[in-house]
C-alpha cells in the first residue's frame, strides 16, 4: 500500500489525482501559532478545455506548471491543518488561454476545504458559539456564519404547502423584541420564524405564501392563551379549530393559587410564635398544595422539616387548616385540575358557571373569567391529541442557542443558525 494512499485515509481525501511525496509534512509557526503544512500535487490529463471545451486530442492541451494554493483543513491532533496544493496549470493551444486543475476536496476559487466546511455545518448543529466553532475549525468567525447561511438557504423550502395540523408560539431573541414561530403539531418540522409577532406581519406573510384552498385545508391550530392569535386564525384559517394547550390551562389556575397562597403566608408575618410557624410552614411546603389532591399519599410517611414524620396529604390539611380563604380558593382549584386532567367538559363548564363562593381571591376570579372566554378551545384541547409541547420544546433550544451566542443582533444569521441546528438534528435521528 502506497504512502499516497495512507495519507489519503488520514486526511479522509478520496481524489486519487492528488499525490503526496516523501516527507511531506512539515511543522512550523504560521501567525504566531504551531500549524502543519502537508504538501501535495494535484494532476491529471484533462478531457477537454475548461474555456473552449474542445476535447484534449493530439496533446492540444499541455502542462504549463503549478499554481500554489494553502488550503485549510480540519484541525489534525492540537495543531491547524493546511494542505499546500501545487495544482497543475494547463494550456489549450485550440484557444490560447489557461485553466488550473480542480478537485472536490476544494471549490474553485475558495481556500477552505469542503471537509472543513462540513465540520462547520456539523459544529453548528450543536449548541456552540460561532466564535467557539470557529476556532475548532480554524476558520474565521464570519466563514462560519456564511457557511451556515449558505447550508440553511439551500435546505428546502417549508412553505410549499400547510400540514392539517399546526402550532403557534413565540420566543424572546433581543430586548423587548419576540418573534413568532410556526410548526407542524404532529411532526415538529419547523415551518417558518417571523422577526415580529404583530397581527399585521403574521397576516401578511400567510397570504403571501399560502393559498386561501391551502389554508383552508388546515384543521387545528394550537396556541396558547393569546387572544391575538384567535382573531387573526377565525381571519386567515377560516375552518381551523383552535386548540388552547392544557399545560397553559394549567398554568393559569396554578400562578393564581400561588399567588393566594402568598397572600395568606404574609398575612401570618408576625412577631407571634404560633404565627412564625404557620408562615414557615406555608413558605417551606409551597409545592404541596398546586399538586393534584389525587396524586397525594394518605398511607405513605415521611420526614416533613417543620411537621415530622406525616403523609403529604395531612401536611396539606393542616396548611389548610390555617386560613378559610385560602381553603375555599383550595377546593375550587383543585376541583377544576381535576376536570382538566379528566377532560369533563361538563364538570368545567359547570364549575365555571356557578356563583362563586366567598372569599374567592381577584386573581382566581380573573382566572374563571379567562377560561370562560376560552371555553369553546378548551372543549377541543379535550377532544385532540395536539397541544403545544413540541413547540415549547424548540423554544427552550432556540434559547439555549442564544444564549451560548450571547444574543444575535441580526435576526436571519439567528434564524438561518435555527433552521440549521433542527434539520441537521432531525436528519441525524431519523438515520
Amino acid at each position: 500500500m502506497s504512502i499516497n494512499h495512507d495519507i489519503r485515509n488520514l486526511l479522509d481525501i478520496q481524489d486519487s489525482n492528488i499525490h503526496f511525496a516523501t516527507n511531506c509534512v512539515n511543522q512550523r509557526l504560521y501567525k504566531g501559532r504551531m500549524s502543519k503544512f502537508i504538501t501535495a500535487k494535484l494532476t491529471y490529463t484533462p478531457e477537454c478545455c475548461k474555456v473552449c471545451k474542445k476535447e484534449n486530442k493530439d496533446f492540444s492541451i499541455i502542462k504549463n506548471g503549478t499554481q500554489e494554493s494553502r488550503i485549510s483543513l480540519p484541525m489534525m491532533g492540537v495543531h491547524r491543518t493546511f494542505l499546500l496544493l501545487k495544482k497543475q496549470r494547463f494550456f489549450c493551444k485550440s484557444c490560447s488561454s489557461t485553466f488550473v486543475a480542480e478537485s472536490e476536496v476544494i471549490n474553485r476559487f475558495c481556500f477552505i476545504s469542503n471537509q472543513s466546511k462540513s465540520l462547520v455545518t456539523l459544529k453548528a448543529s450543536e449548541a456552540q458559539s460561532i466564535t467557539l466553532i470557529a476556532q475548532d475549525t480554524s476558520v474565521s468567525p464570519t466563514s462560519v456564519q456564511r457557511f451556515i447561511n449558505q447550508f440553511s438557504e439551500s435546505m428546502p423550502k417549508k412553505f410549499n404547502d400547510l400540514p392539517k395540523h399546526l402550532s403557534f408560539d413565540e420566543f424572546k431573541y433581543l430586548k423587548g423584541r419576540m418573534a413568532f414561530e410556526y410548526i407542524n403539531a404532529k411532526t415538529g418540522t419547523i415551518l417558518g420564524i417571523l422577526p415580529s409577532r404583530l397581527s399585521r406581519d403574521i397576516k401578511d406573510h400567510f397570504l403571501s405564501r399560502y393559498s386561501y384552498a391551502q389554508r383552508c385545508a388546515v384543521e387545528t391550530i394550537t396556541i396558547d392563551m393569546n387572544a391575538g392569535y384567535e382573531k387573526l386564525i377565525k381571519e386567515l384559517f377560516p375552518k381551523a379549530k383552535i386548540i388552547i394547550d392544557r399545560f397553559h390551562l394549567v398554568q393559569l389556575i396554578n400562578r393564581s393559587m400561588n399567588k393566594l397562597r402568598i397572600s395568606v403566608m404574609n398575612d401570618f408575618r408576625t412577631s407571634n410564635g404560633a404565627d412564625q410557624k404557620k408562615y414557615r410552614r406555608l413558605k417551606k411546603h409551597w409545592k404541596l398544595p398546586l399538586k393534584n389532591a389525587l396524586d397525594l399519599s394518605f398511607t405513605s410517611y415521611k420526614n416533613f422539616p417543620l411537621f415530622g414524620q406525616t403523609t403529604d396529604a395531612k401536611v396539606v390539611e393542616t396548611l389548610m387548616s390555617y386560613s378559610e380563604r385560602l381553603k375555599v380558593n383550595y377546593n375550587l382549584y383543585q376541583s377544576i385540575l381535576t376536570a382538566l386532567k379528566d377532560k369533563n367538559l361538563e364538570q368545567l363548564t359547570e364549575i365555571l358557571e356557578k356563583p362563586l363562593a366567598e372569599g374567592i381571591s381577584k386573581d382566581f376570579k380573573r382566572s374563571i373569567k379567562t377560561l370562560k372566554y376560552h371555553l369553546s378551545s378548551i372543549k377541543n384541547s379535550f377532544l385532540f391529541p395536539y397541544n403545544n409541547g413540541r413547540i415549547e420544546g424548540i423554544n427552550n433550544k432556540i434559547k439555549v442557542l442564544n444564549r451560548v451566542a450571547y444574543g444575535y443582533r441580526n435576526f436571519e444569521n439567528y434564524r438561518n443558525r435555527i433552521y440549521l441546528h433542527f434539520a441537521l438534528k432531525r436528519a441525524s435521528h431519523a438515520s
